[in-house]
């Protein structure tokens, strides 16, 4: 949609990276973030204020653990045992080349997202965003429960099996994919589509958003979300071979 977009507009030399943001993180590059997503996913995200617990000790985002930048690999045992948790860096402005090598290392322990905090701390203070002071966590508790939004791998497939009428599932994948196998009755429209396709969806059913790996279906949701629509997302595996569909799988 977006080259699409910067053809009409008279860009000539356009190229698209299909792989997508899934590719681009799987490969420990950075992604950054933002105020409102931190504060929509308080509760549900690691948070971690990479200044350390003496600088935090004068304001720091509330619900934030305190570790030093350089201590973070050190840590590793204390990061959750869930690979699929949203773990979210900030610095005191956004410090993209002092996190690069730090979010690699994230990374290749399996975490599929990882994210910087966009302006970091001043961006944070500067929106409003809710501060703390004094008392710091050093360690990180992180209790797994469904973020907003997001629908559990036994609903999702009880909805598959079902197919109740109320539910359309939306498969975001690219064509390419989808024609290596679908879950019956799923519509495709790709992630890049939606925007332009939004006609095609029904309003007054539930539209069940998956992909591959739940980043691309995750986006869909958003976008689905801001226009109104009743809408959910699978944040799992999914896969179809030989027309038999395997779901939230390791």
């Amino acid at each position: 949609m977006a080259a699409r977009v910067a053809a009409k507009r008279g860009y000539t030399n356009i190229k698209v990276f299909h792989a997508g943001v899934p590719a681009w993180a799987g490969a420990g590059n950075i992604v950054l973030t933002t105020d409102t997503f931190v504060k929509k996913r308080m509760g549900f995200i690691v948070l971690i204020d990479t200044r350390g617990p003496e600088v935090a000790k004068k304001g720091y985002i509330q619900g934030a653990v305190a570790i030093r930048l350089n201590d973070i690999p050190g840590e590793k045992n204390q990061f959750p045992v869930d690979r699929k948790a949203y773990i979210v860096l900030y610095s005191q402005n956004t410090n993209q080349a002092a996190m690069a090598p730090v979010i690699k290392d994230i990374t290749k322990w399996g975490y599929k997202h990882v994210y910087i905090l966009d302006r970091g701390y001043d961006g944070w203070v500067k929106n409003d965003g809710g501060i703390q002071k004094d008392r710091v966590l050093t360690k990180i508790y992180y209790l797994p429960r469904p973020h907003p939004g997001e629908i559990v791998g036994d609903e999702f497939m009880n909805i598959v099996n079902t197919k109740p009428d109320d539910v359309v599932i939306v498969d975001v994948r690219t064509k390419e994919e989808a024609a290596m196998g679908t879950i019956p009755g799923a519509v495709n429209i790709p992630v890049d589509e939606i925007q332009v396709r939004l006609v095609e969806l029904p309003k007054d059913k539930e539209i069940i958003t998956h992909c591959r790996t739940g980043l691309r279906a995750e986006m869909g949701y958003s976008i689905l979300r801001n226009n109104g629509y009743k809408t959910r997302f699978l944040n799992d595996k999914v896969a179809v071979i030989e027309e038999k569909l395997y779901c939230c799988f390791k």
